[in-house]
């Protein structure tokens, strides 16, 4: 991992593989860091160049820093990517930092971000058990409880080993500050636009957006993504045969093999 300072905040990340069309960003969702693309990272690097980041206070470094947000978040990419000299990319963002990939898809325009992909963000309008759950990261004598409650959701009981090393081993380091962070962007996330289908239909430039996520069996959540892929041809999803939070750990193969499609399908587009 290399640390390069955007605006003066150190932001550590990796860059590999040979330029073919977009790099390809791997974004991670709060309080975990780039080790969340270590499986996948193999089946893309033959054909990609890849550049994982960490978020602030996610990388090697991991003091505290200054409150920070969506806005930050894109800021922070904008300049390691200019610093890069990167042109263009397709974000694949997991859980949360959907909401910063459709921002930047939004800001940057096609040309720069001409598709997207999104790993196991909730599509709807926030649960209200889920909206609890984030509040009380803002509390110090109840943000540890709920966000162990929330690892073992993202578990599922799997005993797939890189899921349960990322879980269980890698994603420490983490203290209240991060935590509380997480919950308050979120929340704001949803509070401000609904449900990351709004924000995508927002979107100036509709490019294409695909969603992955793990369910065994098909259910109403899979209708959402029918009914609103048939209103916005550009949307596409895949539900994997998978049970936890973080398919491009449980699944790579698959994962790499879905993100080949939406290339392709950009390229022909």
């Amino acid at each position: 991992m290399h640390t390069i300072t955007i605006d003066g905040t150190p932001i550590t990340f990796d860059d590999q593989g040979l330029d073919d069309g977009p790099a390809l960003l791997l974004l991670t969702g709060w309080g975990h860091d780039h080790r969340a693309y270590d499986e996948l990272l193999p089946h893309l690097v033959p054909r990609h160049r890849v550049i994982r980041m960490d978020w602030r206070g996610h990388g090697i470094d991991r003091t505290p820093v200054a409150e920070f947000g969506l806005a930050e978040q894109v800021s922070d990419v904008v300049g390691l990517l200019d610093a890069l000299s990167v042109d263009s990319f397709v974000p694949v963002a997991h859980a949360h930092a959907g909401w910063t990939a459709l921002q930047l898809a939004d800001r940057l325009g096609a040309a720069r971000v001409p598709a997207v992909m999104i790993i196991d963000l909730i599509m709807t309008a926030a649960p209200r058990e889920f909206l609890n759950g984030i509040r009380a990261f803002r509390d110090p004598a109840r943000w540890q409880s709920s966000r162990l409650e929330f690892l073992r959701a993202w578990l599922a009981g799997s005993h797939n080993e890189a899921v349960n090393r990322h879980i269980r081993t890698e994603m420490g380091g983490f203290g209240f500050e991060v935590w509380a962070q997480a919950g308050r962007v979120i929340d704001d996330a949803y509070a401000t636009w609904g449900s990351p289908m709004s924000r995508m239909e927002k979107i100036i430039e509709p490019r294409r957006v695909h969603h992955i996520f793990c369910r065994p069996e098909r259910t109403a959540y899979d209708d959402l993504h029918d009914e609103f892929r048939a209103r916005n041809p550009w949307f596409s999803y895949a539900r994997l045969d998978g049970t936890t939070h973080f398919p491009q750990l449980e699944l790579p193969l698959r994962v790499a093999e879905e993100l080949r499609d939406l290339l392709a399908a950009d390229r022909d587009h």
